[in-house]
């Protein structure tokens, strides 16, 4: 879906900057380095993850080698990777992308609000265009994201659990919000798991071998319009092609 569509999109919709979230691109689990450079290739300016980014090996290595595929800024600062970084739009602009990820029901990670406070601080304040993929589970998280950072974030768009939600809004402040942006992956399984190995889950609760499903594809995201010269979003807008 992302090859056949993607730049199709990015050319009708005049889109000066596309980002990606590859966390499930291998299978459902993490993503490869070969996988990242074919989503750059596709279209994609830069790859956000989630809490499946470290499944893949081989992919630790690379994440140094190309700053355009972040991880969650609120792991330990240790790991590979970052979760910020600035890139020039195909306008000419530069845009600050930002990942980070929730912790209720999440593996343990470092407070995210606070992250985003140290990466906001980090940022020259000619950058103005600033997005955050926020990788979370709740909803509740997800809204508690969007209000902190009203007026200080372009967008703030939440990944994870694979369903788009239907709250597009621009918040008081100027920040563009969507609580979840949406899985381009196949619908006809169970938020991307064939459906029939998660029913057996429901109904027995026996420890089951995940696998993707593979019918029913779908590219959901959002599209948002930001002023440049203030950093406040004017629109947002889900997209989907099925």
């Amino acid at each position: 879906m992302v090859a056949r569509h993607l730049k199709e999109i990015v050319a009708k919709e005049s889109i000066h900057l596309t980002i990606a979230n590859g966390e499930n691109a291998a299978g459902g689990f993490g993503i490869t380095p070969q996988l990242a450079d074919e989503i750059f290739g596709y279209g994609a300016d830069v790859i956000t993850t989630g809490n499946h980014v470290w499944d893949k090996r081989e992919i630790y290595d690379y994440l140094p080698r190309q700053p355009r595929l972040l991880r969650p800024g609120n792991y330990i600062d240790d790991l590979p990777g970052s979760g910020l970084v600035v890139v020039e739009a195909h306008n000419g602009v530069e845009c600050a992308v930002l990942n980070l990820q929730g912790r209720v029901y999440m593996p343990t990670t470092d407070d995210p609000f606070r992250k985003a406070d140290e990466y906001l601080a980090s940022l020259p304040a000619k950058v103005k265009v600033r997005f955050l993929d926020f990788h979370a589970e709740v909803t509740s998280e997800k809204v508690a994201m969007g209000w902190y950072l009203d007026g200080r974030v372009s967008a703030v768009v939440g990944t994870h659990t694979h369903i788009p939600t239907a709250d597009s809004r621009i918040l008081p402040n100027g920040t563009a919000y969507q609580t979840d942006a949406g899985m381009t992956g196949p619908y006809h399984g169970i938020i991307g798991v064939d459906k029939d190995i998660v029913l057996e889950k429901f109904r027995t609760q026996l420890p089951v071998r995940m696998e993707a499903a593979r019918h029913g594809a779908e590219l959901h995201g959002v599209i948002v319009e930001v002023d440049d010269s203030t950093g406040r979003a004017t629109a947002i807008r889900r997209v989907e092609i099925v």
